[in-house]
């Protein structure tokens, strides 16, 4: 029981590497209500713990963050590609699309994309250590910095291979006490913050569409919908079996929605997020139930001191955590037979070099096809020549 406690609280800190520094900045650089995403994305959390009953994942859409942060877009291009995708998601899964294309998205085309997104997760969490936000005050040299997050990856490691989940809680504990006593802060008392309902300009729309939704779709849907549906079943078996990617795209969609009319960020149930919280110790949908209940918990009350309270965690822990992450994500590769691993991370590599993996997905997808293709004009060309024969 204690084992199982410890394990969904060390499972909760693993997101916190992309968690904090996306919405960072999201808030910073955009000008997102950081007390009206903490708060959805609280509720969120907690509502895919209740569907799903196992620990799930919900993170910033990672492609979509990059995207709007680089091009310093204002909060309502942001809402409203949330909102676009939350009903292009709908509609997959109220239609049967979301199933249909399932079938099309073999284990090759899915170990390719995480294979992609895991070493994604490694190299923005060298860029974190190495430039972090102005949010965190207190960040120690590039090369320390680098050094203390390799450390950390190393404890999460000896962590995770000995389910000793304590060690990660204590890391951070430690970390947060010596950000403390190096900046000592004050933090004002507590106020109410709640978000109100609002629809973007439509004007904003076609932007959003262009700019943010399209490379943003494909990562998605290969990722977040049946590649975390994947590994849910591959990681718990028939404690999944309420994770379907229909089911995914459909809490996903409505998710969106939500996020996009409140003032929130847009979301997803990234397999990266998964891997991370299952390799650090979660094991139940408590864990979603804890790290929910102190989002929501942060984003009504503490909404003006939340920034400052982000940046007590060390930059180094966060990247430390991040790299871990991906590391493991990356690996899930291995499961493939050679041949096949070589393609997926051929196809992982042209995503990785032009930074968008809707490449990864197209070329995964055009190789693990093209012999079903093959096969089906071979067989047409037979049974026409059996046929003008006859």
């Amino acid at each position: 029981m204690t084992r199982t406690i410890t394990g969904d609280v060390s499972g909760a800190l693993a997101d916190l590497g992309i968690l904090v520094p996306l919405t960072a900045a999201l808030v910073v650089v955009n000008g997102l209500d950081v007390g009206s995403v903490l708060l959805i994305a609280g509720l969120l959390v907690v509502t895919a713990g209740l569907v799903f009953r196992i620990p799930f994942p919900v993170q910033p859409l990672k492609a979509l963050t990059a995207l709007a942060v680089a091009q310093h877009l204002a909060p309502d291009v942001s809402h409203a590609a949330g909102l676009e995708i939350g009903v292009v998601l709908l509609f997959m899964s109220l239609t049967g699309l979301a199933t249909w294309l399932s079938e099309l998205f073999t284990k090759p085309v899915i170990r390719a994309l995480q294979f992609g997104v895991g070493w994604l997760l490694v190299v923005t969490a060298v860029k974190l250590v190495l430039k972090p936000p102005a949010v965190f005050v207190h960040s120690p040299s590039s090369r320390t910095g680098l050094l203390l997050a390799a450390l950390t990856v190393g404890v999460v490691m000896i962590a995770a291979w000995r389910r000793w989940y304590v060690l990660s809680i204590v890391l951070v504990v430690v970390g947060v006490i010596v950000t403390l006593l190096v900046e000592q802060p004050s933090f004002g008392g507590p106020s109410i913050d709640l978000p109100t309902f609002s629809i973007p300009p439509w004007s904003v729309f076609g932007t959003a569409f262009v700019l943010l939704v399209i490379p943003q779709i494909p990562l998605t849907y290969g990722n977040a919908v049946v590649g975390v549906s994947d590994l849910a079943h591959q990681q718990f078996g028939e404690r999944a079996d309420r994770v379907s990617p229909s089911r995914v795209a459909l809490v996903c969609g409505l998710g969106n929605v939500v996020s996009a009319t409140f003032g929130g960020m847009p979301m997803c149930h990234g397999s990266s997020g998964l891997s991370a919280h299952v390799r650090m110790g979660a094991q139940t949908w408590k864990m979603n139930a804890m790290l929910g209940g102190v989002l929501v918990t942060l984003g009504i009350f503490f909404s003006d001191q939340v920034l400052e309270m982000f940046g007590l965690l060390p930059v180094w822990i966060l990247g430390g955590f991040l790299a871990y992450a991906g590391i493991r994500h990356a690996l899930l590769v291995l499961d493939l037979a050679p041949l096949q691993i070589a393609i997926a991370i051929a196809a992982a590599a042209v995503g990785i070099w032009t930074s968008n993996l809707a490449y990864t997905t197209a070329i995964a997808l055009v190789v693990a096809q093209a012999p079903v293709v093959l096969s089906r004009i071979r067989t047409a060309r037979s049974n026409k020549r059996t046929t003008s024969e006859k």
